[in-house]
C-alpha cells in the first residue's frame, strides 16, 4: 500500500470512509444473497413435495385405469362381442361394463366415457365419444396398453372442452384362429382434474403455477386460467431428465422445476415468480438501505469535524514550512504556532526546537566553512601535482609504436609481431566503451595470441568459431582475454606436446550468449576442479577476503558477469585431466553496445 503515502490525508480519510460504507453495503448484500438461496431452497422442498404428491397420484391413477382397462379388455362379453360379428351389445353388458366402474370411487366421477371399438365394425360407447375416437386406432403404438394418446375436443360432449384419451389394443385370448390377434382397441376419456387430483395445486402462497403436460408440451390441467390443451412457450422443455432454471415469460422472472412422468410421457411443470418469493426480502432490504443511509448522514457530521481538526493545523504547518524553504527570514523569526490536537502542538514544539538548533548549527557550520575553504585550496593544489607527476598512457603507446618501427627496420619480425599486438592490447584496454561487440574481443584475442604463439615457439593451434549474431552481441571490455590466458598457462605451459585452443560463439534461440575457451592441455584433477567451482560460487568480497587463491583471473570475470548482467549469467568449467579443459561464458541478457 505504498502508493497511499502520496496521497493527502483528507483523501485517504475519505478513502477509508468509501471503504468502510462498502464494507456494510457487501455485508448486507452477502446476507441477502444468503437469504435469497434459503428462500429459494425452502420453496423447492415445498414445491418439490407437491409435485410429488401430483406425481404419485398420476401414477396411482395411470396405474388403476390400467388394470380396468385390462379387466373390460379381456372380459369374457367384450371378447365375445368384437368377435361374434353381430354389431350389437345387450343391456346386460352395458351394465356390467358400469359396474365396473364402481371400483375406484374417487376416479368413477373422472372417467367421461368408454369406448370399445372391433376391427370388424363393432364398437360399444356410453356416452357417445366413439365417433371421435375410432379415427385414432391407427395412431396407436403395437400392443398398446393404457397408452396416453393426448388431449382432443369433442365437439359439444363432456363440457366442450379438450379431455385426455387413453387406449389399450385388445387381444384375442381364447384358442382357436384368432388367438393373440388384435380385435380392437379400448377408449378411456377422461377428466384431467381427475388424473392429478385437484386439491394438490394449492400453493397460492407463493403464487406458484403447476402445469401438468403432455409429450406435446399442452397443457392437461393447471391451476391457472389457461385452457387446457393450450401450449406454453419452448422453455417448457428445458431439460429431459428435469430439473430448475430461470426463465422469463410476460415481463417476469419464474423459477422453473420439471418433472417427469414417464407413464403418460409428459412433464409435471411449476414456476414461481421470483419478485413473490423474494417480496419481503426485498423490503427489508430496502429498509436496511435506508437505516444506513440515515446512518452515513448523522456519521457525516463529526467525521467532517475530526478532518477539519487534524487538517487545519497540518495545512498551516506545511504553509509554515513552505517559508521556511524559500527562506523568509521574518517568518521564520516568529516561529510555529499551532492549535489542534495534543500530537500536532507536540510537532509544532519540536520542529520549533529544530529552528533554532538548525540556527546555531548554521552559524558553526559557516565558521566551520571558512577554515575548510584554506584546507580544501591545498588539497587541490596537491592533486594537481601529483597528476602531473602521472606516467602519460599516450607516451607508453608511442614508445610501443617506436619499438615496432625499430624492429621493422631492423628486420626483426617477431619483435614486430609482440610489440604491434602488445600496442594494440594496451591501447584498447585503456580507450572506448565499457562494452563492446565480441569480434572486437576476438581481435584482442587474436594478438595475445599471436604473442603466445611466438614464446611458446608455435606449440598450439587456435581456431575461431563464431557466428555472426554472436560477433555483433555485446559484451564488457576485456573479458575473454582472461578466458584464453587461462587456458594458455594452465593448459599448455606445463606439457611439451602441441596442442589446440578453440574460441567459439554462438546465441540461442532464447536470446542468451554462450562463448567457449576449450584447450586440450592437461586438465586439472577432481578436486581442483570443485575448488574451482566453489570459488565461482562465492561473492566478490569472499575473494579479497582471501587474495592467496588461484585462478584469480577466472573469478574477476565471473564476478564482472554477475554483477553487469545478473545471477542468470558466469562461467561454468568442465575439464578431463590429461585431456581437455572447456570454459564457457554466458550472458542471459543482452546489454547495450
Amino acid at each position: 500500500m505504498a502508493f497511499l503515502r502520496k496521497w493527502s490525508i483528507r483523501s485517504q480519510l475519505l478513502l477509508l470512509a468509501a471503504f468502510t460504507v462498502i464494507v456494510v453495503l457487501s455485508i448486507i448484500l452477502y446476507s441477502y444473497s444468503v437469504m435469497t438461496g434459503m428462500i429459494t431452497r425452502n420453496h423447492e422442498q415445498y414445491v418439490k413435495q407437491t409435485v410429488s404428491e401430483i406425481h404419485k397420484n398420476v401414477t396411482s391413477n395411470h396405474d388403476f385405469i390400467n388394470r380396468l382397462m385390462q379387466d373390460i379388455a379381456y372380459n369374457e362379453d367384450v371378447q365375445s362381442y368384437l368377435t361374434d360379428g353381430r354389431g350389437n351389445a345387450n343391456i346386460d353388458m352395458i351394465r356390467r361394463l358400469s359396474r365396473m366402474l364402481s371400483r375406484d370411487k374417487e376416479l368413477k366421477e373422472g372417467i367421461l366415457d368408454i369406448v370399445i371399438s372391433g376391427n370388424q365394425g363393432a364398437w360399444l360407447d356410453i356416452n357417445g365419444g366413439n365417433f371421435y375416437v375410432e379415427p385414432l386406432k391407427d395412431a396407436l403404438p403395437a400392443k398398446a396398453s393404457a397408452y396416453y394418446v393426448g388431449m382432443r375436443p369433442f365437439g359439444g360432449l363432456y363440457s366442450g372442452r379438450p379431455q385426455m384419451i387413453f387406449a389399450t389394443s385388445i387381444y384375442y385370448v381364447k384358442q382357436g384362429d384368432l388367438f393373440n390377434r388384435n380385435i380392437g382397441t379400448l377408449f378411456f376419456i377422461l377428466n384431467p382434474k381427475a388424473l392429478a387430483g385437484e386439491e394438490n395445486y394449492n400453493l397460492e402462497r407463493t403464487n406458484t403455477e403447476i402445469f401438468l403436460l403432455d409429450r406435446e408440451g399442452s397443457i392437461i390441467t393447471s391451476n391457472t386460467g389457461l385452457d387446457p390443451g393450450s401450449t406454453l412457450p419452448d422453455f417448457a422443455s428445458f431439460g429431459e431428465s428435469g430439473g430448475n432454471a430461470m426463465v422469463d415469460w410476460n415481463g417476469e422472472t419464474y423459477v422453473m422445476e420439471q418433472d417427469r412422468l414417464p407413464d403418460i410421457d409428459g412433464t409435471i411443470l411449476s414456476m414461481a415468480p421470483k419478485h413473490e418469493l423474494l417480496r419481503d426480502l426485498a423490503d427489508t432490504r430496502r429498509e436496511e438501505l435506508i437505516l444506513l443511509g440515515i446512518g452515513l448522514l448523522l456519521l457525516a457530521i463529526p467525521f467532517t469535524f475530526i478532518i477539519n481538526n487534524i487538517l487545519r493545523p497540518l495545512n498551516k504547518m506545511v504553509f509554515f514550512m513552505t517559508n521556511v524553504k524559500r527562506g523568509e527570514l521574518p517568518r521564520i523569526r516568529k516561529r510555529l504556532s499551532l492549535g489542534g490536537y495534543l500530537e500536532i502542538n507536540i510537532m509544532a514544539a519540536e520542529f520549533n526546537s529544530m529552528l533554532d538548533e538548525t540556527e546555531q548549527l548554521t552559524e558553526r557550520l559557516l565558521d566551520t566553512n571558512a577554515k575548510l575553504y584554506g584546507t580544501e585550496l591545498a588539497k587541490r593544489r596537491s592533486e594537481l601535482a601529483f597528476l602531473r607527476s602521472q606516467i602519460n598512457p599516450h607516451f607508453l603507446y608511442n614508445t610501443l609504436e617506436s619499438i615496432t618501427g625499430m624492429a621493422v627496420v631492423e628486420g626483426q619480425t617477431k619483435i614486430k609481431t609482440m610489440t604491434r599486438a602488445l600496442s594494440t592490447i594496451f591501447r584498447y584496454s585503456i580507450k572506448g566503451a565499457d562494452k563492446v561487440p565480441l569480434r572486437e574481443e576476438i581481435r584482442i584475442v587474436e594478438s595475445y595470441v599471436s604473442i603466445q604463439r611466438i614464446r611458446f615457439e608455435n606449440r598450439f593451434e587456435t581456431h575461431y568459431r563464431v557466428s555472426d549474431a554472436a560477433a555483433a552481441f555485446p559484451v564488457p571490455r576485456m573479458i575473454l582475454q582472461p578466458l584464453v590466458e587461462n587456458a594458455v598457462y594452465h593448459g599448455f605451459e606445463p606439457t611439451m606436446r602441441p596442442g589446440k585452443l578453440t574460441v567459439g560463439a554462438d546465441v540461442t534461440e532464447e536470446g542468451i550468449l554462450a562463448v567457449w575457451v576449450e584447450d586440450d592441455g592437461v586438465g586439472m584433477p577432481p578436486d581442483r576442479l570443485e575448488e574451482l567451482r566453489r570459488q565461482l560460487d562465492e561473492s566478490a568480497s569472499d575473494l579479497l577476503d582471501a587474495p592467496e587463491k588461484k585462478s584469480i583471473g577466472l573469478v574477476n570475470v565471473n564476478n564482472r558477469i554477475r554483477m553487469t548482467f545478473g545471477s542468470g549469467s558466469g562461467l561454468t568449467i568442465e575439464s578431463v585431466p590429461g585431456r581437455s579443459t572447456r570454459v564457457v561464458l554466458t550472458i542471459s541478457e543482452r546489454g547495450d553496445s
